[in-house]
Parts: C-alpha cells; structure tokens; sequence
C-alpha cells in the first residue's frame, strides 16, 4: 500500500512539473506585456530556463547520492512554487531571467528526481511504472494552456494561472515529507561488465541527446514551418496540440503494451515510427495534422522505454542521472537553437530533412548500444 501510495504521489507531482513546463511557451506575450519587452527580447527567458536545466540536472545527480530524495524534492518545489508566485510580480527581464533559471533548475530536479524514485521503489519492475509517470508529465504540459485560458476566463489574466499551478504544487511538499524515500541498493552484480559500463553509458547518453532534440525540434517548430509553408495561423498552432495529444495517448497504449513486449522491442517500432514520419513530410501529401499525430507516436514512450531499458543493463545512481538530465537540457538547447538559422538560409524546406537526419542519427546512435548490449 505505501509503495502504490509513492507512486500516485510520483505521478501527481509529475503533473505540476508537466504543467511548469508547460505555461511559457503560451503566456509569452503575456510576460512581454508584463515588463513592457519585444518578444524578440523575452526569447531570452528560454535559454534561461534551458541552463537552469542543465546547471540543475548536474547539481541534482549529486545531491540524490547524499541527501533522502524526499528531502531534496521538497526543497526544489519549494524553490519552484517560489517562482511561480513571483513570476506575474516582475519588474523587468532580469527578474524574469533569474526566475525562469530557478523554474528550468527546480523543473528538471523534480523531474530527475521522480524518475530515480520511481526507479529505486519498483526496480526490474520499473517499466510500466516510468511511462505512466511520463504520461503524467505530458498531461500536465496539455493542461498548462487551459489553466492560463481558464485564469483569463475569470478577470484575473495569465498570472493567476502561474497562482493557480503553485497552488496545486504547495500539497506536494507536505505530502513527500509523510512518506519514507526508496534508496538506491547496489546489484550483487552488474548485466554490463564493469570494464564496458562507461562507453555503454556514453551511448545510451548520445541516444537520449538526439532523441530529446528530435522531439523539441517538432514541438518547437512544426507550427512555424507550417506557417512558412502557407498554412492559416491558427491551424498551424494546432499542430502541437495534436503531437502532444498522440505523444500522450501513445505513452497511456504503450503501459498496456509492455505486458507483452521488451523495451527493446518497443523502442526499435518506435523508431520506425519517427523515421517513417519524417519520410512521410518530404515523400508524401499527408496533411500536417497526419504527419504531427505520427510523429507524436513515434515520440511517445521512447525515453520512458529507453530509460527503463538502460536501468535493466545498469545501475542508474544519482550522479549517472543527472547526467542523463544535463544530455536532455542540451538536447533541447542544441538542435532546436540550429533549426532557426538552418530554415533561414535554406529555407522551410529544409525542416524535414532536418528530421530525417535526427531520425537517422537516432536509429545508428541505438543500433550500436542494442549492439553493445546484445544478449542483455
């Protein structure tokens, strides 16, 4: 019962981190109203919020090794419900820059520390367990537009939709601090010798850097390259709610799906998936919404699945975490941040075959960790 108990109280938090990753993409000119900013300016608040994220993801690698998880978590959403109320209180873009470097920094914190939780509770078991808490994030990232819009809806503007999710992240806090945290126990021994662990590790990182870009890249760009191909506005911005729908509903089928096959088997159909995608942009008349639904399900269950895999050949501590957090923050500051100028000198065209060459990457980059680990 406590170990069903940590889970929904994983899940739940995995929601408030879904949704604070979810509330600047659609209040940004909100933000650049509230401190009177281009939103040419305001873009800045991205990269702040990349490096928090990665400044983040290398502090809390080492703090799970040395404090209770439960300890560490708690500190960070205390930190992150801190920012979120001061947020429609900023005075300029400094403020915000530090504020949303705090948010990127407690953001991935949670994040990494959820995953090891999750890990540590439920061991080999751990599969299932990961998706539905993946599901949780991609939930929360779905409701943060809705909360905003609900926050407009009642007089009060977006800056009350930042209240309205410190709220709900405030009973997370009191409820971490009631129950024990699982710690990491070291295996009797180890699926990949100790002699091969690091270039084994070094790879399933390089598969996680160019997986996340991948799905930043679409989720961050799909709409303007609709748009510069000549779709209406309003339908093109669509376009990410239909990726992360099929994102979110593909994670939910792939829980059910894991009874019967492997990780490995999985994470090979959803390559497939993403590289038939993105062939399917250059080669095909599908329209977009096709294409972004596709995609969507190539990206579902992947890192989930890519997670639970490297913990079955591998112990995965904090320290190696936290790495896996930094390659995510620099996976989703690097191919998106090359995106912009790759489309301004070559053109809209050129956003696919950029896809089809991350799928590329990503389909070689796994092939040779499935063939480091063969027999794992």
């Amino acid at each position: 019962m406590n170990e069903l108990t940590r889970t929904a109280l994983y899940c739940a938090m995995f929601i408030a981190v879904g949704a604070v990753a979810g509330l600047l993409g659609p209040s940004l000119i909100y933000l650049a109203d509230l401190i009177d900013a281009s939103v040419a300016e305001i873009s800045i608040v991205f990269t702040a919020r990349a490096i928090g994220n990665i400044l983040g993801a290398l502090l809390a690698g080492r703090m799970f090794d040395r404090w209770q998880g439960h300890h560490y978590l708690i500190v960070m959403l205390l930190c992150m419900i801190t920012g979120l109320v001061l947020v429609p209180f900023s005075t300029g873009l400094s403020m915000l820059v530090v504020l949303f470097f705090l948010l990127g920094a407690t953001e991935v914190s949670a994040n990494a520390g959820g995953n090891m939780m999750m890990l540590w509770l439920h061991k080999e078991k751990v599969g299932s367990y990961v998706t539905i808490l993946h599901l949780c994030h991609s939930a929360g990232s779905m409701l943060a537009p809705l909360i905003l819009v609900f926050a407009q809806w009642t007089g009060h503007g977006y800056g009350a939709g930042y209240w309205m999710v410190a709220l709900y992240a405030l009973l997370l806090p009191l409820l971490l601090w009631r129950q024990p945290s699982p710690t990491f126990e070291v295996r009797a021994s180890e699926v990949v010798p100790a002699t091969k662990q690091k270039a084994t590790f070094l790879a399933f990182l390089t598969v996680i850097f160019l997986y996340v870009g991948f799905e930043i890249t679409i989720a961050g760009w799909i709409s303007t390259y609709a748009v510069l191909s000549g779709e209406d506005q309003n339908t093109a911005a669509i376009l990410v709610t239909w990726f992360f729908v099929s994102l979110s509903l593909g994670r939910l089928f792939s829980v059910f799906l894991l009874r019967w096959i492997t990780p490995r088997q999985g994470i090979y159909g959803l390559l497939v998936v993403s590289f038939s995608g993105s062939l399917m942009m250059i080669f095909s008349d599908a329209s977009l919404v096709v294409i972004a639904l596709w995609l969507g399900l190539g990206c579902s269950a992947f890192f989930p699945m890519l997670f639970s895999y490297a913990n079955s050949i591998m112990a995965l501590n904090g320290k190696r975490t936290g790495y896996v957090f930094v390659c995510c923050g620099l996976g989703a500051l690097v191919a998106p941040s090359l995106t912009g100028p790759i489309i301004e000198v070559f053109s809209a065209a050129a956003f696919p075959y950029l896809l089809l060459v991350l799928a590329l990457l990503m389909v070689f980059s796994w092939q040779r960790l499935a063939g480091m680990t063969r027999g794992s």
